[in-house]
C-alpha cells in the first residue's frame, strides 16, 4: 500500500482527453502503471511528473497531454484501482464447490496475492474504504463488497448460520487478509510467498477451528481449548450451535 501523504485530489476526470484509441488507452495505462509502482516503493511525495515519464517511457511532453498534474494522475491512479478491484473481488473472490475449503482459500489468497503486487493501488483503495464510516456511503462500498462475498462463501460452505456469526467470521478473514498482504506488497522480493503461504495457513486453521468435520476428534474431547462454534449439519439439515458468542437462540438440533 502507498501512502498518500496528504494528497487528497478531487478531480472528476483526471485526464485532459479521452483516450478514444487502443494506442492512446495504452499510453495513459502505463502512464497509471509507472505512477502506482513509483508511489508504492518512493512514496507519493517524492514522486515527481519527470520520474513518472521516465518510468512509463514517455516524453514529459506527452505525460502532460494526457494530464496536467500530478494530482490528476494520483486521481486516476485511485480511480483505476477502484474499478479494477471491483473487477478483481467479482471474478475471484467466488465460490467453488469442487474445491475443498482450504484449497479455495488458497487460490483466492494466491490470486490476490498476485493483484496486489501488479497494482499495490488496490490495497490503499481498500484499506482506505476499510476506515470507520457509514456503511452504505461511497467510502465503503468496495470493503462492504469483499465482506459481502466472503460471507456468501461462509453461507455456503456452512449452511444455517446466523447473519451475525457469518458477518463476524467473514469480516475477520478479509481484514486479516487484507494486513498481511499489506506486508507482502512492502517486500522488495515478490517471489517470497512465505507471507502469502501463512496467510493461507492462518485462515484455513482458523475456519477449520471454528467448522470442523464429522470426524475431528474435537467432538469427542469437551476440554479440548479451542471449541468450533457449531456442529456439522444434522439430518434435518441443520446445524448446532457450539459457542454462539453472537448467535441468537435458534432452538436447532444436533
Amino acid at each position: 500500500m502507498f501512502p498518500l501523504n496528504g494528497y487528497a485530489p478531487v478531480v472528476a476526470d483526471p485526464t485532459r482527453k479521452q483516450p478514444r484509441q487502443a494506442r492512446s488507452a495504452a499510453t495513459v495505462d502505463a502512464i497509471f502503471d509507472a505512477a502506482e509502482q513509483l508511489f508504492h516503493r518512493d512514496g507519493v511525495a517524492s514522486v515527481t511528473t519527470v520520474d513518472i515519464a521516465e518510468a512509463a517511457s514517455i516524453s514529459i511532453g506527452r505525460l502532460y497531454y494526457w494530464f496536467p498534474d500530478k494530482d490528476a494522475i494520483i486521481a486516476g491512479v485511485m480511480q483505476r484501482a477502484e474499478r479494477l478491484v471491483s473487477e478483481f473481488l467479482q471474478t475471484n473472490v467466488v465460490d467453488d464447490p469442487g474445491r475443498a475449503s482450504p484449497d479455495l482459500v488458497g487460490w483466492i489468497i494466491n490470486s490476490l496475492a498476485d493483484f496486489v503486487r501488479a497494482h499495490p493501488g488496490a490495497l490503499a483503495v481498500l484499506q482506505r474504504h476499510q476506515a470507520p464510516g457509514d456503511d452504505v456511503s461511497p467510502d465503503r462500498q468496495l470493503f462492504r463488497m469483499f465482506e459481502a462475498l466472503a460471507a456468501g462463501i461462509v453461507s455456503e460452505r456452512v449452511p444455517d448460520i446466523p447473519t451475525t456469526e457469518r458477518d463476524l467470521v467473514a469480516g475477520t478473514c478479509v481484514r486479516l487478509a487484507l494486513a498481511m498482504l499489506q506486508d507482502y506488497a512492502r517486500q522488495p522480493d515478490g517471489d517470497d510467498r512465505t507471507i502469502v503461504d501463512e496467510l493461507h495457513y492462518v485462515l484455513s486453521a482458523y475456519l477449520y477451528a471454528r467448522y470442523p468435520d464429522a470426524n475431528d476428534p474435537v467432538w469427542e474431547d469437551a476440554s479440548y481449548p479451542i471449541q468450533p462454534a457449531r456442529r456439522p449439519l444434522s439430518r434435518d439439515g441443520t446445524s448446532a450451535i457450539v459457542t454462539p458468542p453472537l448467535a441468537p437462540p435458534r432452538g436447532i438440533g444436533g
